[in-house]
């Protein structure tokens, strides 16, 4: 594994490498959006937007799984970067059966409160609350399991075998879009089928992952649990970034769902859930991205290589500018077409997106470097900068803007928030990037070079002597 992680990377072995885990987050964001469609198509807008008033769960969910996987998995990758493969075996361990508690823990917290009193708390309205209370009595056991999803899928690509997490990414989102053909087309099962469809797809990747780390895994293995409670507290916290990234998704999505219903009713909720889905589509490139880099950032911070990970930052970077692009030109210029697929008919709904599309799509310009600089800091176990860019994005600019906006200008101040905040922590993110560039990328001088090297050779001297 040293020699994989630490060897030359061209361009071409780099994008091989992030591939599989951009294409593992495209998928997610894709069967998610194509469920949204099915619902929207087949059951109705209003079961459309029922779903969407539930999504804050599904991101805290997700937020708990990324939280221990990616600061756990930036531990365990230097450890193994540093020899330690014992210890990290251990640690993988006592991280796995951690996780297995906490789902069995949300499932019994989130049946005791009930789906009917966490509708109301998510902000359903009366004509929303059927819907809502349908979908959570069969979905709550597939978002207490999107803990363990995300911690396969991590240690997946820490393992070196990004395709593996992508292979159980599809086959998880095939699983779920077959059964909602099956399922909501063809026997009329509606909301019940809908969420029967993605609780399937979830525990379908599960599976996968588990039978990856029990018989195909290539370094790390289950062996008796290290419980290293420091370890995972420090892990937690280094990961919290991507833990406030999750919540500041839902705390948006409840925010944004609240003002819709405000300024433009039902429909209006409907239509944020297309331009959700849209912005998680094209925001899951840089995702992917940063998951990707990741792991091999991490090693190579364990074996002290800073210019190994100035490299992989900036062929990082490149890739972020041309997805960033990218998504721009799809959302610009597409972005009604687009929405069209989600709301063919649906004059109301479809009226209030394309109002908003065009104003979103300058936040796919900016993003991008937003979650790479979260991403990065993650990586080298500094999650106290990593949490204060994400905590910065949401709790500070989203929610600022989309609270004094919408007042002076309506809906159009909600649209306008997401890139009016991208900007604002694009500026904090540049910042912090330079502040540490040298701690992080530049290499060692060559006094310092000589001096290791003369401690190397007294230590191995004193052996010699001893």
């Amino acid at each position: 594994m040293n020699s994989f992680f630490s060897r030359p990377w061209s361009k071409f072995d780099f994008i091989k490498f992030v591939t599989p885990s951009i294409l593992s987050l495209v998928s997610i964001s894709l069967y998610m959006a194509v469920d949204a469609i099915f619902i929207s198509r087949f059951i109705g807008t209003l079961a459309m937007a029922a779903v969407n008033i539930i999504m804050p769960l599904f991101s805290i969910s997700i937020g708990i799984g990324v939280m221990v996987a990616t600061g756990a998995s930036a531990t365990i990758g230097i450890e193994l970067g540093q020899g330690k493969r014992d210890r990290a075996n251990a640690h993988f361990s006592f991280v796995f059966c951690f996780l297995f508690l906490v789902f069995i823990g949300l499932i019994i917290s989130q049946w005791a409160i009930g789906p009917e009193r966490l509708a109301l708390w998510l902000g359903a309205s009366k004509l929303l609350l059927p819907y809502c209370v349908q979908y959570l009595n069969i979905f709550l056991f597939g978002i207490s399991a999107l803990v363990l999803q995300m911690f396969f899928e991590f240690f997946m690509r820490l393992d070196g075998k990004p395709s593996w997490a992508l292979y159980s990414s599809l086959l998880g989102g095939a699983t779920n879009i077959l059964l909602d053909y099956i399922l909501i087309v063809r026997y009329g099962m509606g909301v019940d089928g809908a969420a029967i469809a993605s609780c399937a797809g979830i525990f379908i990747s599960c599976l996968n992952g588990a039978i990856y780390f029990l018989f195909k895994a290539k370094t790390l293995r289950f062996i008796r649990p290290l419980i290293d409670w420091p370890f995972l507290f420090r892990s937690m916290f280094n990961g919290f970034s991507e833990m406030v990234t999750e919540i500041a998704a839902a705390v948006q999505t409840l925010v944004f769902n609240y003002l819709m219903l405000g300024y433009a009713g039902e429909a209006g909720v409907a239509a944020m859930s297309i331009l959700m889905h849209l912005y998680f589509l094209m925001s899951s490139l840089y995702i992917g991205l940063g998951m990707g880099v990741s792991p091999l950032i991490s090693f190579n911070y364990g074996c002290r290589n800073p210019g190994k990970i100035s490299e992989l930052l900036t062929r990082a970077i490149q890739l972020t500018l041309f997805f960033a692009l990218f998504s721009f030109a799809m959302a610009f210029c597409f972005g009604d077409n687009l929405i069209q697929i989600f709301a063919k008919g649906q004059v109301s709904v479809v009226h209030i997106a394309e109002g908003g599309i065009k104003i979103i799509a300058f936040s796919f310009l900016l993003n991008g470097m937003n979650i790479l600089a979260s991403a990065f800091f993650t990586s080298v176990n500094n999650g106290k900068i990593s949490t204060l860019i994400s905590s910065l994005r949401t709790f500070v600019f989203i929610l600022g803007f989309a609270l004094l906006l919408p007042p002076l200008i309506g809906v159009t101040g909600i649209w306008l928030s997401l890139p009016m905040a991208e900007l604002s922590t694009l500026l904090i993110s540049l910042f912090f990037m330079k502040k540490y560039r040298q701690h992080y990328l530049l290499p060692a001088t060559t006094g310092e070079v000589k001096e290791k090297n003369s401690m190397q050779l007294i230590k191995k001297k004193e052996k010699e002597e001893a």
